[in-house]
């Protein structure tokens, strides 16, 4: 290559790219960020949802033994048989409701490790491929004998 062609206007080109690198590598470091935190925020729904199956746990087994000592030693028609497996199902029923929930959560947070490990991977990428523009302007720079100059 002769040094005509490695003159700052046959660079442009170069330059324009690795401003077009950088600024996507910008773009993917914001879009990690934003996982991070958006993961941050998810962790911290689960431990609260969590604890709010914890409690429903705690408070159908309570109410399930409140159940059984109001009936305790009774004889029990089929109608008095039913609305207690009925308030047992109702009990069962709302804390089945918070652990799904606690279930999408895990699963919304499975999705969220790997969106996030998607996007640190292409942001390392994005900076690699910046770094390597900023290598061959300086060498370009180097080999026409010119100061490189960083934007």
């Amino acid at each position: 290559m002769c040094p005509s062609e490695n003159s700052p206007q046959a660079t442009a080109p170069l330059r324009l790219l690795r401003q077009h690198r950088a600024d996507r590598a910008d773009r993917a470091e914001r879009v990690l960020q934003l996982k991070r935190r958006e993961q941050q925020a998810l962790s911290l729904s689960i431990e609260q949802t969590r604890a709010a199956v914890e409690l429903a746990r705690q408070h159908e087994s309570r109410q399930q033994a409140a159940l059984a000592a109001r009936y305790q030693g009774q004889l029990l028609s089929p109608r008095m048989l039913s609305g207690w497996h009925a308030s047992q199902r109702q009990l069962a029923a709302q804390t089945t409701q918070q652990a799904s929930a606690l279930q999408g959560l895990l699963e919304q947070q499975r999705q969220a490790v790997l969106d996030l490990e998607s996007a640190r991977q292409y942001a390392g990428e994005c900076l690699r491929n910046v770094e390597k523009l900023e290598q061959l302007s300086a060498l370009l720079a180097e080999e026409a004998g010119w100061p490189s100059y960083q934007e």
